[in-house]
């Protein structure tokens, strides 16, 4: 398996800070490109659900699937294989990402978007701020001495 599959297909490995920022940032930039690239079945253009609520007709359909949603779907998978590999670079189980998904079904419960949004924001600090374990842990070998030449020191 080549590197990029790897990065964005492989649950295994672990992967640094900065890996990780840069296969999320370029997952969202993807995303986004995508999103204005292709129409809407309504012809709306959106930008971030909430813009106008005039703007949103799936919440007057019963169902409504057009790019945006297939786009979200596409990419889920490479979002969920980042931050495995991350969580496993902080000798964390993968298995932690079910949290989410639980986070997400009490909040559209309880009408919490602030909770989501929230809850989003921990995820993105735990995965991209704290350093991960130094040297070998149970997920494999440490991704700054894989990237180093075994040299420690560098961007975790």
């Amino acid at each position: 398996m080549n590197a990029f599959a790897w990065f964005f297909l492989s649950l295994r490995g672990r992967i640094s800070r900065q890996e990780f920022w840069l296969g999320y940032c370029g997952i969202v930039v993807v995303a986004l490109l995508l999103v204005h690239a292709l129409p809407h079945p309504s012809g709306v253009i959106f930008y971030v659900p909430g813009d106008d609520p005039r703007d949103e007709p799936w919440r007057s359909a019963p169902f409504s699937f057009g790019w945006p949603e297939f786009i979200s779907l596409m990419l889920a998978w490479p979002v969920v294989a980042i931050y495995a590999k991350r969580l496993h670079d902080l000798n964390l189980s993968a298995w932690w990402l079910l949290v989410l998904p639980a986070i997400t079904a009490l909040a559209a419960l309880g009408a919490f978007d602030e909770l989501l949004v929230l809850a989003y924001c921990i995820v993105l600090f735990v995965l991209g701020i704290l350093p991960g374990t130094k040297g070998l842990n149970r997920f494999g070998e440490d991704p700054l001495a894989r990237t180093l030449g075994g040299k420690s020191g560098g961007n975790r």
